[in-house]
Formats: structure tokens, C-alpha cells, sequence
């Protein structure tokens, strides 16, 4: 058959001679598959027993190596145990009795030849209660010398006789000592040829019992640490006999393990993933908590101060401007979040209208000097090839990218400082097709391109139309970390540092630009190095095209708030605020109270200020939570603390804080503070704190 088969499918070869050969060739090649086939089978099976028996005699024999381990382990610490427990029955004992002994004999003949100098009544009486002292505590150790002593059982016993001797001859010496016919001569004999050498005989023989008790601690230490070494040289050789086993079962099973390793190692990247994920996740929401809180509290305050000072026009711009600065940055993080929420889904689109790059340049320049001069840091636009140019793209999102990097650098530079943002034409009039092609503020060009884009337009160079514009923004402020200029466009990293510590943020600001500057097929570069500053290089691709369109976006918002007078005269109230326009606020609702308000700018000073005064200045302090140099949770607790050892009447300390979550809440708790307000406060918020702590008494109505 199998011949016919080959017959069938290969005409015009000779049948006979060859169609046998391949037929025995057939059968040969199938008798060897099935035999290979078998064979596998067989070494399957024996693969599987051999595996079976690996695991049954690797087991056996952890076993009984743990079970002569534990043998071993429990003789051997059965021989220290005892060891041990003679140490505490006999030579310890009896060494630390033999030492009180030998301090009590020294009194007692310190005593005697007191006695050879000095007989007054005063003198003999007190010698005499001071013998009679050391005889109750001397017995105690005595009798332990007598009962444990093992090594020198006559010395102990004649020690116990003697000091019977000895407390009769002090007897006789005090008796002797109240004789008016008794000279000093006889009582100084007595002393020195009586009471004097028993004391020193029995100190000899205390001498030896100390002795004897020290060599037999020796021993006896000798004798546990060779229980002990036993026990190291058994314990030794038998882990090693069970790293052996375990080494060889090891091996046998690393090629079954290995992909359960390598599924087991990237499930836990992601877990870690995931989890680095969430942490960043929830540094976020607790930084926004804090950074959005703290404009809207200015707005309230600076809205109730404005209210109340209607008449005075100075005062109520100035109440106005500030009023614009912290509604614009609260703005500005509400934009951060909506943003990256809108580039997380993909929802985040790019305009296509035509803008004036010169007035775009010229309305950053306004902002960011106002930026710059709010902060005493100089700034300057070098701008070339910019004169006239219109361009086709989403203007505002350009503008967007470039005020997140100047706000940037002017956030992280130091008073005193510079920031420069230099534009130039780094490709005039095309760019690559990949460029293009990646770029959404070009895709009306690409569809307006017959069959898209070109091969080879612009003789080779590019895609004609497109310039290459490059936007650096340059500071010496403090710089980065090498390790953080790896990470600083990833959503909700910042650098903590000391420098940083206190600056405002949400960490989102340079992912969002990243994104957009990636959406606009653009590319972005960081430079940094410590304490020396910072250098952004942007570059944009934009279509020329002539336009005289402008946009303009105005917000506003207003607070009204409803206040309650109370009275609070002759309190005096400490305010740890490090934000100037939020301690404006504080420091003018408190005063309205008619409270004494003294203001510190950190934890530290607020430390300082309650203790630099007498004990019960301040008779409540409100204690900003996060605040540069000390926090308010340290600043708390350090004055609990100080309160607490030097005895001082704490004030009452209220947290006033942006923070409202309850983890926040119990930390104030656990730190000390004894109540808790969430900014933005108003007037009456701060009058209900103020009443829950404090005496006082509501004003009439005016």
C-alpha cells in the first residue's frame, strides 16, 4: 500500500526495486518513531518516578537530619541549662555574698578603731547602732556562704563561727568603751589585739571562699562553653548536610520553576507597579487637598476683609489683586486635573487656528514679569525670527506649555534669580514627515496633501510649510536631581527635598506638558544640575500661515460670607502661618475678636515665641500644619513635650490647615493639638474655636 501511495504521487520513477526500498525505508522510519515514542514514554515515566523518589528521599533525609539536629540541639542545651543553673545555686551566689561580707568586715573594723580615737556617749551610741545595723543585713549573706558554699565548706562554716566570736568582742568593747574607769590605753589594746585580728582572720577566710566560689564560676563557664561549641561544630555539621540535600533537590527542580519564577517576578513588577501607582495616586489627592484649599482661603478672607473695608478704595484693590492672583492659581490647578484626566483618556484635543507668535510671545512676556517681579527674579525674552510671523496651531495650549515651564522656573529659583525664555526658527519652513506625521497641529496639512504626504518633498529635507520653532527656558535656580530628571514628566512625582519643601504643586504640571508638546508632534529636553539651575529646550513644529485672529479667557468667582461678632478682649493668641496673604487673613479675623494676635512664620519660631514668655502668655495658639523649617505637627509636639518636663500650662494648640482628610486629622490629634480648622475658615468658623477654648462674651449688635 505504501508503495502505491508513492507510486501514486511520483510518475515516471521505476516501481519495483524502488518502491520495495522505500517501503523497507517506511517501515524502518515507523518502527523507529514508534520505538523513539516508547522510548519517550519510558523516560517520561521513569523521569516522573525518579522525580517521585528525589522528592521521597529528599524529604526522609531532612527529616532525620532535623531529627538528630533537634536530639543534638536539646542534650547539648540541656548540659548549658544545667550548667547554668549550678552557676545560679552555688559559685554566683556565693560570689556576690562573699562581697557583701567582705564590705560589711572592713565597717566593722572601721568602727572598732573609731572607737580606739573617739568614746564620747554620742560616738559609743552610734558605733553601737551601726553594729547592730550590719548585723541584721550581714546575716543574709552569711548564711548563703554557709548553705551553697561547695567549694570550701570549712571555710564558710569557721566564717559563720567567727563572726559569733566577733559580734561578743564588740560587745565587750562597747561595754568597755562606757566604763569611766577604762582607760584609752586598755581600750585601744582591746581593739587592736582582740576585735582587730579576728576581723582580719575572718577576712582571710572570706578571702578564700571568694577564691575558691571564682574558680568554680570558672570551671563551670569552662564546662557551658564547651556544650556551647559541641553544640556549633553538631549544629554545623549538620546544616551542612542539610544545605546538601537541599542543594541537590534544588537543582533537580530548577528547570520545572523556571517559568513559574519568571510568571511569579513580572505579577510582582506589576503589583509594584500598580502600587507605586496608587501611592503616587494618593499623594496627589492629598497634595490637591492642600494646594487648593490654600488659595480659596485667601479668596475668603481677602473677600471678607474687602467687605468690611468698602470705604477704603486702596485697601479693597489691594484686597482685589490678590484676590485675582489666588483665583488665577486656583484655576490653574482645577486646568492641571481636568488636563490629565482628559490626556489619561485621550479626550484632550488641539485646536487648528491661526495665531500672531509675536503677540503670543509678547502676553507670555506680561505674565511671566508679573510672575518674576512677584517673586524679585529678573526676566527676559530673546526672541529672533518671531517679527510678523503668523502660525496655524493651538495657541493657547502653546501658551499653556511655555507659562508651565516659566511658572516652573520661577517657582524653583531663589530671590534674586533670572529666567529667560529664548525662542528661534530652528528649520525654516519644513520638517521631517515622521514629525509631521506624528504632529496634531498639522493634520489639516497632511489632508489638504493629495495621497499624504510626499516622498521626498522639499527636494529631500522635509515637508515644505512647517517651521521648526525652539523654545528654551533657562534659570539658575536650585536645580535637579539626576535621579528626578528621570522621572519629572511621569504623573504625580515631585522632588522632596528641603528646598522644595513648602513650594505648591500637584505634580502634574510637566506631564501635562509633555503631553501636549507630544501631541503636537514636538519634543522636550531637561537639562539640570544642583544649585546651579535648569534649562528646558521645546521644539514645535507650526504651519506659516498669515492670521489676525486673537483669544482672550477672563474667569471670575465671589464667596460671601456671614460673620458673628464675639468678644474676646485681653486674650492673647499666637498664629503660625508661613503664607503672608493666609496670615494677613488669620491675623485681621482674630483681631476683629479684639484678641492680642502675635504672628510667627514657622513652627520653630511659634516654639520659640511660647517659651520666650512667661508661663501662661498665649492663651491659644492656631498652628498652621505644613510649614518650612518645622512643621506644625513637630512644632506641637515639641512644645507638649517641653510643657510637659518643665512643668508649663500649655496653650491650647488648633490646627488651621488645608488638609481635611481624617488621617490628617488623627495626626493632629496624635501630635498634641486640641482642635482641628479646615481652610478656607471664615470669621465665624474661627469665633466658634475661639468660644469652644476660651472665655468670652458676645458684643451688641452695633
Amino acid at each position: 500500500m505504501n508503495g502505491g501511495a508513492m507510486q501514486a504521487g511520483r510518475p515516471g520513477f521505476p516501481l519495483s526495486r524502488r518502491a520495495c526500498r522505500r517501503q523497507e525505508v517506511g517501515s524502518g522510519f515507523m518502527t523507529r518513531v514508534s520505538h523513539r515514542a516508547r522510548g519517550l514514554g519510558r523516560d517520561h515515566v521513569a523521569r516522573a518516578f525518579d522525580a517521585r523518589m528525589l522528592s521521597f528521599t529528599t524529604t526522609v533525609a531532612l527529616v532525620v537530619l532535623l531529627v538528630v539536629f533537634y536530639a543534638v540541639m536539646m542534650v547539648n542545651m540541656r548540659a548549658i541549662s544545667d550548667r547554668i543553673d549550678e552557676i545560679n545555686t552555688h559559685p554566683y551566689p556565693v560570689t556576690v555574698a562573699a562581697g557583701e561580707v567582705e564590705t560589711y568586715l572592713v565597717q566593722l573594723r572601721t568602727l572598732a578603731e573609731r572607737l580606739a580615737y573617739v568614746r564620747t556617749v554620742e560616738a559609743v551610741d552610734a558605733v553601737e547602732a551601726e553594729y547592730e545595723s550590719i548585723d541584721q543585713e550581714i546575716a543574709e549573706p552569711l548564711a548563703i556562704i554557709a548553705s551553697q558554699c561547695r567549694s570550701s565548706p570549712d571555710e564558710a562554716a569557721a566564717l559563720e563561727e567567727r563572726y559569733e566570736t566577733l559580734k561578743s568582742k564588740q560587745q565587750s568593747l562597747i561595754s568597755q568603751c562606757r566604763d569611766p574607769l577604762a582607760t584609752d590605753a586598755e581600750v585601744e589594746l582591746t581593739v587592736n589585739e582582740q576585735v582587730g585580728p579576728l576581723v582580719n582572720g575572718m577576712l582571710e577566710l572570706n578571702s578564700e571562699v571568694i577564691d575558691h566560689s571564682r574558680q568554680s564560676l570558672s570551671s563551670l563557664f569552662d564546662l557551658a562553653g564547651k556544650a556551647c561549641a559541641e553544640t556549633a561544630v553538631y549544629a554545623s555539621v549538620l546544616m551542612a548536610g542539610v544545605l546538601a540535600v537541599l542543594a541537590i533537590f534544588l537543582v533537580t527542580i530548577k528547570r520545572r520553576n523556571a517559568e513559574r519564577d519568571r510568571l511569579q517576578k513580572n505579577l510582582e513588577a506589576a503589583l509594584e507597579t500598580a502600587r507605586h501607582a496608587s501611592k503616587a495616586k494618593s499623594q496627589f489627592l492629598a497634595s490637591m487637598s492642600h494646594d487648593i484649599r490654600t488659595p480659596c482661603s485667601a479668596i475668603v478672607g481677602l473677600t471678607e476683609i474687602a467687605e468690611r473695608h468698602v470705604g477704603d478704595t486702596e485697601r479693597v484693590e489691594e484686597c482685589l489683586s490678590k484676590i485675582s492672583l489666588s483665583s488665577h492659581h486656583l484655576i490653574s490647578l482645577i486646568n492641571d486635573v481636568l488636563d490629565m484626566s482628559k490626556i489619561e483618556s485621550g479626550q484632550l484635543m488641539l485646536s487648528d487656528e491661526p495665531f500672531c507668535l509675536e503677540e503670543l510671545i509678547s502676553i507670555i512676556d506680561v505674565i511671566a514679569q508679573q510672575q518674576a517681579h512677584t517673586k524679585q527674579l529678573s526676566f527676559c525674552v530673546e526672541a529672533s525670527d518671531v517679527a510678523g510671523v503668523y502660525v496655524r496651531g493651538d495657541a493657547l495650549r502653546v501658551q499653556q506649555v511655555l507659562l508651565n515651564l516659566i511658572g516652573n522656573a520661577v517657582k524653583y529659583t531663589e530671590p534674586g534669580g533670572r529666567v529667560c525664555l529664548r525662542v528661534s526658527l530652528e528649520r525654516p519652513g519644513c520638517v521631517s514627515p515622521e514629525r509631521a506625521r506624528c504632529s496634531e497641529a498639522v493634520m489639516i496639512l497632511r489632508d489638504s496633501l493629495s495621497g499624504g504626504f510626499p516622498e521626498e518633498p522639499c527636494g529631500g529635507r522635509g515637508v515644505c510649510g512647517i517651521s521648526l520653532y525652539r523654545f528654551e527656558i533657562e534659570d539658575n535656580g536650585i536645580g535637579m536631581t539626576a535621579d528626578f530628571v528621570g522621572r519629572i514628566f511621569d504623573p504625580f512625582e515631585r522632588e522632596r527635598t528641603d528646598e522644595t519643601r513648602g513650594i505648591e504643586g500637584t505634580g502634574l504640571g510637566m506631564a501635562i506638558t509633555k503631553s501636549i508638546i507630544d501631541q503636537m508632534g514636538g519634543t522636550i529636553d531637561v537639562k539640570s544640575e544642583r544649585h546651579r539651575g535648569t534649562t528646558f529646550t521645546v521644539e514645535l513644529p507650526l504651519r506659516l500661515e498669515t492670521a489676525d485672529a486673537a483669544l482672550a479667557l477672563s474667569t471670575q468667582g465671589e464667596a460671601p460670607v456671614l460673620p458673628k461678632r464675639v468678644d474676646f478682649s485681653g486674650a492673647r493668641v499666637l498664629l503660625a502661618e508661613d503664607n503672608d496673604i493666609n496670615a494677613e487673613i488669620a491675623c485681621d479675623i482674630i483681631g476683629r475678636t479684639r484678641a492680642e494676635v502675635t504672628w510667627a512664620h514657622d513652627g520653630a519660631e511659634a516654639v520659640k515665641a511660647v517659651l520666650d514668655v512667661p508661663d501662661g502668655w498665649f492663651d491659644i495658639v492656631f498652628m498652621d500644619v505644613e510649614m518650612p523649617k518645622m512643621n506644625g505637627l513637630e512644632a506641637s509636639r515639641m512644645l507638649y513635650e517641653t510643657c510637659e518636663r518643665e512643668g508649663r500650662a500649655r496653650p491650647v494648640i488648633v490646627a488651621m490647615t488645608a488638609n481635611a482628610y481624617v488621617e490628617d486629622r488623627t495626626r493632629a490629634f496624635e501630635a498634641g493639638m486640641d482642635d482641628y480648622v479646615v481652610k478656607p475658615f471664615g470669621f465665624a468658623d474661627l469665633c466658634d474655636v475661639m468660644d469652644a477654648h476660651l472665655p468670652a462674651r458676645t458684643v451688641p449688635s452695633a
